[in-house]
């Protein structure tokens, strides 16, 4: 089976239909246009809890990382 990789950018559509939610989204490439997903709902679901805490996870991270970056900025404007 092959895998296709892409950085999920943004979800442009969302709906659902028979137990699945549809995606539709865009990535970092403007020439890959969109991507479709269909993923099973209520495996979906029983992910959110996940999902909720690794993408608090990951804004915390990227907050403290440009916080420092823009802290070690101002010290070089003195």
């Amino acid at each position: 089976m092959e895998h296709n990789e892409f950085f999920l950018d943004r979800i442009s559509q969302i709906s659902s239909s028979n137990g699945v939610v549809h995606l539709q989204v865009t990535t970092l490439c403007p020439e890959d246009g969109y991507i479709d997903i269909e993923v099973n709902a209520r495996e979906l679901l029983n992910d959110i809890p996940s999902l909720h805490y690794f993408a608090k996870s990951a804004i915390k991270e990227e907050d403290n990382y440009l916080k420092e970056k823009y802290t070690k900025f101002k010290k070089t404007l003195k």
